[in-house]
């Protein structure tokens, strides 16, 4: 008790008057501060419940902390996705016929300008409520290797390149993410790492590559992004490699990724990459064992609110996961929202000031529209029978099922110029002194057979032949109807049985 009596208030007064300023403003608001001693300082005061929140892509507000919601995932290949109306670009397949990386740098620049935009309209994105559509995380670009046509995800990409891949998937992220020294204009999201390149059981198909080929052929996209690009995130695949799922293979993500690459962003999964681990691959039996590999493994942020959820939590509570390995993806999550600027008050980022007036403006339509005439390619111009001579018609059919409408492809936006279709544009082009006539392509409802069972009601006789030459002795069967779809179906049994 003698020691206390003997305290110097004086001191005392001086040290409270030292810490109380320091406690007005904590160290993680401070954006002045260095980004790790801020990143630090708010992991030491969340809960764990409070981080493992933060690895979600819908991820709640903490509102004792002053954390709003966020939600990861809006998509970007060739123009914003939602909320609202933008500029939309050529798909990445066309963008990626332009050979023309400088032009790609202008087309994101472009995008990630409106998506900025759109969320300070949306008063920092304060008034955005709906999933997936907060605009400063995207996950865009796709550069997996394009070697099958019959792959759905083909547009999306830039074909089966890798060199050519990685040039414009690096353009379209340096666009993306800005030049700013401090602050990222939005997340820019490479994907899907790696190897996915099939439709056919995709969500726990296994392919056996050496790592030769892995490193010359399927890898180099994704290197340059991280390496050249500087992406702040890249996207695990569904499928396995060499039996282990993308989603926990820590070869992929911590070997290859962080060691060699030197990479310092986070690793979202593919949605539900996860939980397809015991449903889909099943290689564990719980969905807590999957997140505790997947964890371990390097595996960030989950896409999806499943496993990063309460079975993450209950495998934390077993001692299957520890302290070191949520803070430590916590880490690389808060970092980006931190380098977007979101823990600061928007005084130094200038990306806070790019005005909702440049969304489909008139500088931002004629960068579209010189994409647009860059990714054409004419095969073969016969005889030059384009441009049409309209002097010399009299009549012009305009064939195709896409002819009359406008088609931009999966993850399109909605435009915020009135789009115009072939046959609209042909009919403007020629007048009123040329007949247009519009033949679209006849197909069922559900637009996947391509000839009706109603033109041959008594059946059609079928050959089917085990070679492109149409030789030897084929199968033969009645069909009812046509449907040959391989890309989505299994391999019918018929065509495997001996004639």
């Amino acid at each position: 008790m003698n020691r206390i009596k003997k305290i110097n208030f004086a001191g005392l007064l001086l040290i409270i008057a030292y810490v109380i300023p320091m406690q007005a403003q904590e160290l993680y608001k401070n954006e002045d501060a260095p980004l790790h001693e801020r990143i630090m300082d708010l992991l030491s005061r969340l809960t764990v419940e409070e981080k493992v929140s933060l690895l979600r892509a819908t991820s709640p507000g903490i509102s004792r902390l002053d954390i709003p919601k966020y939600y990861h995932g809006n998509e970007a290949l060739h123009g914003v996705v939602r909320p609202g109306r933008f500029t939309v670009f050529p798909q990445a397949i066309g963008l990626a016929a332009t050979w023309n990386p400088e032009l790609q740098y202008q087309v994101a620049t472009v995008i990630s300008d409106e998506a900025r935009a759109r969320w300070n309209e949306l008063d920092q994105g304060k008034l955005q409520k709906g999933q997936f559509s907060d605009l400063l995380t995207f996950w865009s670009p796709t550069v997996n290797m394009a070697r099958d046509p019959r792959w759905g995800r083909t547009p999306e990409t830039y074909g089966e390149d890798p060199y050519l891949s990685g040039t414009m998937g690096t353009a379209f992220v340096r666009g993306l993410q800005g030049d700013d020294a401090r602050y990222l204009k939005v997340v820019s999201t490479p994907k899907h790492f790696a190897a996915n390149n099939e439709e056919h059981n995709r969500f726990e198909c296994n392919p056996q590559i050496s790592e030769k080929q892995l490193r010359e052929y399927y890898l180099p996209a994704f290197e340059a992004c991280i390496k050249d690009g500087k992406a702040a995130s890249i996207m695990s695949a569904y499928n396995a490699i060499n039996n282990v799922p993308c989603t926990l293979n820590s070869w992929l993500l911590t070997k290859v990724l962080r060691h060699d690459w030197g990479f310092q962003g986070y690793v979202v999964s593919d949605c539900g990459g996860p939980s397809l681990l015991v449903n889909a691959h099943k290689y564990v039996k719980t969905k807590e064992a999957a997140a505790t590999l997947s964890i371990k493994a390097g595996l960030d942020l989950e896409c999806g609110d499943d496993v990063y959820y309460e079975p993450l939590l209950n495998a934390y509570k077993q001692y299957m996961v520890s302290d070191a390995d949520i803070d430590s993806t916590a880490y690389h999550v808060l970092k980006a929202r931190m380098r977007l600027g979101l823990f600061d008050n928007g005084k130094n980022n200038p990306y806070t000031k790019i005005s909702p007036s440049i969304i489909g403006s008139k500088l931002h339509q004629r960068v579209a529209l010189e994409a647009a005439r860059q990714c054409i390619v004419l095969l073969k111009n016969h005889n030059w029978v384009l441009p049409l001579d309209t002097k010399k018609l009299k009549s012009i059919a305009v064939v195709g099922i896409n002819a009359g409408n406008c088609e931009f492809g999966d993850y399109s936006g909605s435009p915020v110029i009135a789009p115009i279709s072939i046959l609209q544009g042909i009919k403007e082009r020629v007048g009123k002194d040329i007949k247009v006539v519009y033949a679209p392509w006849r197909s069922a409802v559900d637009g996947m057979e391509l000839i009706q069972g109603i033109s041959f009601p008594d059946g059609l006789k079928a050959e089917y032949f085990d070679n492109i030459q149409l030789k030897g002795i084929p199968k033969v069967r009645k069909e009812e109807w046509i449907n040959f779809e391989p890309g989505n179906q299994a391999p019918d049994p018929f065509l495997f049985k001996s004639p």
